[in-house]
Order: structure tokens, then C-alpha cells, then sequence
């Protein structure tokens, strides 16, 4: 055998070898790199499943803070809207007294206590409902209704409101739609609760338009206003609890926040629903109401429900003799500035009264009042906010008169803020007549 040839063989023996021990080599790497290849998806996976639970939980926990505030937003403004009614309901069922009181007096603080026990009857009405829809116990009176005869009551019970505010009514109805079987008391009062929000959000000037449809199996209603519209953020919002646009103290418009939730709830009782359009703030709003079309015939339509209100009487201490003394009452609501204004005048006092912290503002260096008594709600420049600027002013121009926090706020956290802002003295509502007067000669002896 050619000696060259073996030695070939045997070489290329060895080259087979180590080509052999190098691809188990390779193989193994290969193993070892798919092994931690795997290992790494799997970190990865749990990493990006960890992040979502994080995500979640800082949502949920995002969430239920957002709620607690609602909430806590929704007791304080519960308290100022019940606080505020009350106030001049007892203010002025202790004013009217036979001989004390004139003709025109009698007159005007019948009417506004008329007007203000409707308001706080509706309140207690609205919180009375939502009880009953959360509890499940809200039952319906089921039967035939006529959504044109519904909406016409709607109008009608509104119409004052808005002609006072000069908001135009377009009503725009199709005889034939309908009917649908449903509580024909409960369906005015989701076309009430429309109505009523949509003239308070309309400026003067504006229109709210009412239009009653056939939409296929449906009855379709739609509310549009040329008002202030919904933001993008609190649209989705808008149907839920105690939510509102504007939860602050110098809020325009005042309410619960249950008005537009029970809407929802007694649209969705009658196998309906409810949504609501804006293209933005300022641009309007338009709610939309579908309704199933009902081939059930029952008995007649009955009258809507009834408010009632309970008198309330307080003993008025005698008050004491205030010739002379000079008081600037601030509030935006005419009802609790009229009454403080008839009540401190009884007592021999010079009121000034002011809508807002502005005009306070102003008239202060003029008028050199020795009391303020100021609200503290106010839109656009609260009661806090008018004091601060107040106490800023030298005293010759009226920056250390006397003032003092008449308000529904009533919390503690409201009186220790109002004492921080410069107000003497804290005064929730209702008041007794008797003890404001008294505030006031208090107030008047350091001046």
C-alpha cells in the first residue's frame, strides 16, 4: 500500500474527528443559546405581564381616588344645595309677621318661599329616586303613554324658565310616534330633566330644540341647546353619579349631579337609552332618547307627582337697635340677599347689597360699610377669593372691615378655610334671624 495514501487517510481520519467534536460543540452552543433564548421570552413574558398588572392596579387605584372625590364633592354640595333653600325658607317665615310687615313684603316673601320650597322639595325628590334605583326599589306604573301628550306637559311646565331667561322653545313632534308602554309620570320626568338642563346651560339668547320621532321600532327623542357644551374628558362621565363639569365653589350653575344619572336609570327601566353628543365646550349639546314602540293599549294617562313642603317655625328673638350701623351684604342668590338685606333693615341697618365679590370690591372704598356679610359660592370670584383680595386693600380703603362667611358650606375644613382667607366669623345656613343680627352688632361694636 502507497505509504502516501495511508497518511492521507489517517489525516483526513483526524480532519472527520475534529469536524465531528466541533459540531457537537456547535450543537450544544446552539442548545445552551435556544435554552436561554427560551428563558429570556419567558422573563420577557413576565415582565410584560407584571407591567400590566401594575398598569391596572395604578388604574384601579386611579379610578377609586376619582370616585372617593366625587363622592366627598358630592356631600359638600348636598349640604350647600339643602343649606341654601332652607336659609331663605326660615329667614322669611320669620320675617312675616301680621302688622310688622307690609302688603308688597308679605307678597314677596311668600313668593320666595313658595319658590324655594320647590326647589329643596325637588332636591329631596331627586336623592328619594336615586335611593330607590340603586336599592332596586323604584317600580313603575306601567301602561299606555303618549310621548306627544308628554312632551307637551314637559314644555309647558318650563316655558316660564326659559321665556324669564330668554331662551326660544322649538318643539318639533310627529303626531303618530308612538306609542310606547311605559310610566307616563316617570317619562316627564326624564323629558323635565332635559328640558331644565338644557335652559340651565343656554345663555340668553340661545334655543333648545325638542324633537319627537319615529326611528324604525323606536320613538326617538332628542333635546339639542345652543349652551355651553360638554368637554371632551367629561363626556364619557356625563350619565354618572353625583359628576359634574364644574365641581367648584364659583360654579355658575348649581345642582347635585343626579339629574342626568336618573335619566339614564329610567330610560334604561323602560328598555331604552340615552346618549349624549358635544362637539366641545361652547359648541352645544343634544341628548338623545330611544324608546321600544309599544302596541299596548291601558287605561288613561295620570297627573304628574306633587310637591309638597313642610312649614317650619322659629321663634325671633327680639333684635336689637343697629341705627347707624352700615352692613354690604354679598350674594349672588337675590332670595338670601333680599332676606338678609329686609332683615338687617328691621333692626335700623343701612344695607348695600352686591352680586358679586367684584362689585363688593368696587363699592367698598366708596361706601365704607362697618360689616361685610358675604356668601361664599359665588361664580367667577368666590367668597375666598374676594377676601383675600379685601384684606389686601389699606384699611382707610376698607381692607379691615369686619366680615362675615354667610354660607351653605358648612363643613369644618369650609370654616377653617374661611377664617384663613380673612373672614371674623363663620355663619353656616340656614341661620336663625336672631343670631345673624346678633353677629352683627358684634361685628359692628369693633369697628
Amino acid at each position: 500500500m502507497n505509504l502516501t495514501a495511508v497518511k492521507t487517510r489517517e489525516e483526513l481520519s483526524d480532519q472527520v474527528e475534529k469536524l465531528s467534536s466541533q459540531v457537537e460543540k456547535l450543537s450544544s452552543e446552539l442548545t445552551m443559546l435556544k435554552d436561554l433564548q427560551d428563558s429570556s421570552r419567558s422573563d420577557v413574558q413576565t415582565s410584560v405581564a407584571h407591567v400590566a398588572e401594575l398598569d391596572m392596579e395604578r388604574h384601579q387605584r386611579s379610578e377609586a381616588e376619582r370616585i372617593g372625590r366625587v363622592k366627598d364633592e358630592f356631600l359638600a354640595n348636598l349640604s350647600h344645595e339643602l343649606r341654601t333653600p332652607l336659609n331663605a325658607i326660615l329667614g322669611w317665615a320669620q320675617l312675616l309677621k301680621p302688622g310688622q310687615t307690609s302688603e308688597a313684603e308679605m307678597a314677596e316673601g311668600l313668593e320666595i318661599i313658595r319658590r324655594n320650597a320647590l326647589v329643596q322639595g325637588q332636591l329631596i325628590e331627586d336623592l328619594l329616586d336615586m335611593s330607590r334605583i340603586v336599592s332596586g326599589k323604584l317600580r313603575l306604573n306601567v301602561q299606555r303613554v303618549d310621548m306627544p301628550a308628554v312632551i307637551t306637559r314637559a314644555v309647558e311646565s318650563v316655558q316660564l324658565a326659559a321665556t324669564a331667561k330668554g331662551v326660544r322653545l322649538e318643539v318639533v313632534v310627529d303626531p303618530i310616534a308612538g306609542p310606547i308602554t311605559g310610566d307616563p309620570n316617570r317619562m316627564q320626568q326624564v323629558v323635565w330633566n332635559l328640558l331644565t338642563n338644557a335652559i340651565k346651560f343656554t345663555p340668553k339668547g340661545g334655543r333648545v330644540q325638542i324633537v319627537l320621532e319615529r326611528a324604525s321600532s323606536h320613538v326617538e327623542l332628542s333635546i339639542s341647546d345652543t349652551g355651553k357644551g360638554i368637554g371632551a374628558a367629561f363626556l364619557p362621565h356625563v350619565f354618572e353619579r353625583f359628576s359634574q363639569s364644574d365641581p367648584s365653589v364659583t360654579r355658575s350653575h348649581m345642582g347635585l349631579g343626579l339629574g342626568l344619572a336618573i335619566v339614564k336609570n329610567l330610560v334604561e327601566l323602560h328598555g331604552g337609552s340615552v346618549m349624549a353628543k358635544s362637539t366641545g365646550e361652547g359648541k352645544g349639546s343634544t341628548f338623545i332618547v330611544l324608546l321600544p314602540i309599544s302596541v299596548m293599549r291601558s287605561a288613561d294617562e295620570k297627573d304628574g307627582p306633587t310637591h309638597s313642603a313642610s312649614p317650619t317655625e322659629i321663634e325671633f328673638a327680639s333684635s336689637p337697635d343697629l341705627k347707624g350701623v352700615r352692613v354690604m351684604v354679598v350674594d349672588d342668590n337675590t332670595d338670601t340677599m333680599n332676606l338678609v338685606k329686609h332683615l338687617l333693615e328691621q333692626c335700623g341697618v343701612s344695607v348695600a347689597t352686591c352680586s358679586s365679590g367684584e362689585e363688593c370690591l368696587a363699592r367698598l372704598p366708596m361706601w365704607h360699610p362697618d360689616v361685610v356679610i358675604s356668601d361664599i359660592g359665588m361664580p367667577d370670584m368666590d367668597g375666598y377669593s374676594m377676601m383675600r383680595e379685601m384684606r389686601s386693600l389699606p384699611p382707610e380703603k376698607g381692607g379691615g372691615t369686619p366680615a362675615v362667611a354667610l354660607t351653605a358650606f358648612a363643613r369644618s375644613e369650609d370654616r377653617r378655610r374661611a377664617m384663613l382667607a380673612g373672614f371674623d366669623v363663620h355663619v353656616s345656613k340656614p341661620v336663625e334671624p336672631g343670631e345673624l343680627v346678633a353677629v352683627v352688632a358684634r361685628m359692628a361694636r369693633r369697628t
